[in-house]
């Protein structure tokens, strides 16, 4: 049986979905109508481009007392998700729900997100770690900067332990979560049910 050739088609340019922005008189475009044209062929806008905003000036928005307390860790729709290191933390940032949408909401100037859910940490990729190195701190290690920067998980620090009594169950129960000891040495069932 005899083959026949194969055509070639021209590939497709699958990027582009309409025609390139212009200036007036046919001249270059400008470069800030091309990259709203590209956000908006990636599915994204103006929107994402102060999202990511949001994410990088974090510790701005929330203020020095809030912000290593209520961590980023994205969105939902217009649900904002943040991640707490404990559940007491947790609970607390839940009553602060409200502070927090004003905070946020000013920052994107406009009524973008209309709640707020908290969940624990618990190693999620936290948005507002993901800053680079600096230029000093590659240098004094030998390395060179990498194009993109490690997320790093958040892990519970056990930074409350230090405060609490580490004879309570609650302190106890804390510093297991964390993974840490209070001092006494943990107490298996069997030898509690032996003294009893």
């Amino acid at each position: 049986m005899k083959q026949q050739p194969q055509t070639q088609r021209p590939m497709r340019n699958l990027t582009r979905r309409g025609p390139r922005p212009r200036r007036k008189g046919g001249g270059p475009a400008l470069a800030g109508d091309l990259l709203a044209a590209l956000l908006a062929a990636l599915g994204g806008g103006p929107e994402r481009a102060r999202l990511s905003l949001l994410w990088q000036n974090w510790e701005q928005v929330m203020g020095p007392e809030l912000a290593p307390l209520a961590l980023p860790l994205g969105h939902h729709k217009d649900m904002l998700l943040i991640g707490a290191e404990d559940a007491m933390l947790m609970q607390e940032l839940h009553l602060m729900s409200g502070e927090i949408l004003e905070r946020v909401n000013a920052f994107m100037e406009n009524p973008f997100f209309t709640s707020v859910k908290v969940t624990l940490v618990l190693g999620k990729n936290v948005l507002n770690t993901a800053a680079p190195p600096s230029p000093t701190e590659e240098t004094s290690r030998g390395e060179q900067p990498d194009a993109q920067p490690t997320l790093r998980p958040v892990r519970p620090s056990g930074s409350f332990l230090a405060g609490m009594d580490p004879a309570s169950p609650v302190a106890r129960c804390y510093a297991r979560f964390v993974g840490k000891q209070t001092g006494d040495p943990p107490q298996n069932p069997s030898q509690e049910n032996a003294t009893s």
